[in-house]
């Protein structure tokens, strides 16, 4: 099994759970929300000390939580819908080869997210303004390229397998 869906499996993304999160709410508050609050929790230890660690929590708490947080999505004509039902179409590797698309960029864009978030963690714990915003700002464009790229996967494999329409994949649950 891929860590991929090792995670997905984490976050409890099973075929319900990628239904609601599939959902242009749960998508893009986890997007938009993320960053803002792991950086208002990292910075807030400089004001309020060991408080700061029960905020951390429930940070957490929602960003694990939030992908099961809402009611499933109805269709696939949102843009967050259609992306995150091509991410777990990527986790499968379902579609790449019909849709034309290479592995490597999509990892590509993963690992630019992960090097903006390294720089993001490096501004938050060493209090440094410039290299938290930006690291956090490329990490969160480069996730932005990534589930664009899972939207273009989506579309592209739906026109090749119309039964995968909303993330309906044969054989079921992830691997």
């Amino acid at each position: 099994m891929r860590w991929e869906a090792r995670l997905a499996q984490a976050f409890g993304l099973d075929n319900a759970g990628w239904d609601r999160h599939a959902n242009p709410w749960s998508g893009w508050s986890r997007m938009i929300t993320g960053w803002p609050v792991i950086i208002a929790v990292g910075w807030s230890r400089l004001w309020i000390g060991w408080w700061a660690v029960p905020l951390a929590l429930v940070a957490a708490l929602w960003l694990w939580r939030n992908p099961l947080s809402f009611p499933p999505a109805r269709d696939d004509r949102s843009w967050m819908s259609r992306a995150v039902w091509g991410e777990r179409l990527w986790i499968r590797r379902e579609g790449l080869a019909d849709a034309g698309l290479a592995v490597w960029k999509f990892h590509g864009w993963n690992v630019l997210a992960g090097l903006g978030a390294v720089v993001a963690i490096y501004g938050i714990v060493m209090f440094d303004v410039i290299a938290c915003f930006s690291g956090a700002l490329a990490s969160f464009f480069a996730k932005i390229g990534f589930i664009a790229r899972c939207e273009k996967l989506y579309r592209r494999a739906v026109a090749a397998h119309p039964e995968w329409r909303r993330g309906q994949i044969a054989g079921g649950e992830l691997p």
